[in-house]
Formats: C-alpha cells, sequence, structure tokens
C-alpha cells in the first residue's frame, strides 16, 4: 500500500489502536481482538521485546484486512528494522530527525510526537505528514483550533490520555485520527480478550457510528 493511500485510511479509520503490552504472545493475542473488534488500524509498540519478530508475523496474517505500524520509534536503526519487518507507518514520541529522514526515503509515514508549536513546526520543515501531539492529556480538544490558526494545514493525531469518554470531543475538534491505548487494551493485563473486543466495538461505534 502506497504512503498516501495509508495515510487516507488512518484519516478514514480514526483510531489508531495503540498495543504496548509486555510480550509478543500478549501482542498477537491483542491484535486479533481488536481486528474482531472492527478496528482497521493498529500501531505495535518497539517496547514490546521482540516486536519485529510478531510484527513480521502480524503484517503478513492481515495483510490487506488492516494497516499496522510500529510505534514508540526512537531512533534511525530501529526505524529500519520496523520497516523490513512489514510496518506500513512509524509512529514516534518525539521530532527525530533521522527517523523522518529515513521513513520519506522509503516512503513510509512517519507520525511524530509533538508537544509545543516549535516542535510542531519542527516535524513540518523534516515532511512529515501528521504530527502526533503528545500526551494529549496535557491539552483539551480546543488546542487543535489554536493550533491550526497558525498552521491551518497541519493534520494532528491527539494520544496519550484518548477515552471513550473524550475521543469524540477530539474528532469533533478536528483531529486527523486518535491514538487510544490504554483504555482500549486493558484487558490484555489479565487475559480477558473478550473485553478488549468489546471496548473496540465501542470506541468504533462511537467514532464512525
Amino acid at each position: 500500500m502506497k504512503k498516501y493511500e495509508i495515510l487516507k485510511q488512518i484519516k478514514e479509520e480514526k483510531i489508531v489502536g495503540i498495543i504496548r503490552v509486555d510480550d509478543v504472545e500478549k501482542a498477537g493475542k491483542t491484535l486479533d481482538a481488536l481486528y474482531e473488534g472492527g478496528l482497521k488500524v493498529v500501531e505495535l509498540t518497539f517496547t514490546i521485546p521482540y516486536a519485529h519478530t510478531v510484527l513480521a508475523e502480524l503484517t503478513k496474517k492481515y495483510a490487506g484486512k488492516m494497516v499496522i505500524g510500529a510505534g514508540t520509534i526512537l531512533d534511525e536503526p530501529t526505524a529500519r528494522i520496523a520497516i523490513l519487518s512489514g510496518a506500513e507507518f512509524l509512529v514516534t514520541p518525539t521530532v527525530n530527525v533521522d527517523v523522518i529522514k529515513l521513513a520519506n526515503r522509503y516512503g513510509v509515514p512517519c507520525l511524530s510526537g509533538i508537544n509545543t508549536p516549535t516542535e510542531l513546526v519542527a516535524a513540518l520543515e523534516c515532511g512529515v505528514d501528521v504530527v502526533k501531539l503528545f500526551p494529549a492529556s496535557n491539552f483539551k480538544p480546543g488546542i487543535i483550533k489554536d493550533l491550526k490558526a497558525p498552521f491551518p494545514n497541519v493534520e494532528i493525531m491527539p494520544t496519550g490520555g484518548v477515552s471513550l469518554a473524550n475521543i469524540g470531543e477530539w474528532i469533533a475538534a478536528g483531529a486527523y485520527a486518535c491514538g487510544v491505548g490504554g483504555e482500549l487494551v486493558a484487558g490484555a493485563k489479565t487475559g480477558d480478550y473478550a473485553s478488549i473486543v468489546k471496548t473496540a466495538k465501542a470506541f468504533r461505534e462511537l467514532v464512525l457510528g
């Protein structure tokens, strides 16, 4: 799938499910549950030990069914490993110039974390298509309007603290999409994957109807 097709799908789906668990087995089961719950865009964080191995398996398993990216990309070597393992997009917690350049080199979308207008400009100047407002819990949804006033063309994905209680406000405020983790995948801690399916359906129903 080409870069702009991936970005288009993320924008259409509005929800990026973030899988941050402590082992690859839980990661696989969590992604299966998110798929069953109707989510089509997922970020697999590279805080998971051996994340690249499960990423390679899952991108093959769900090819054409889901868009699967790699998150918590902190450096260029990790970014390259993620891409070689099948990541269709990269997500960083900060503006990392080397990672952004590498992603652009290989035609892979990179959603870079920003927390200030200065960081936002730095990301845009590096060629980032979407900025990740992180942590979104530090802000109210109105921040999107505030940032779009001087930067009308920026696309913003709030992440960190997005929940069933507030995702509707973020989308209404103009969010490109929302990164959702904690509440969505909480069941993985106890092996309650049925709750993940249920929560994924609730998010999807709330956002997409």
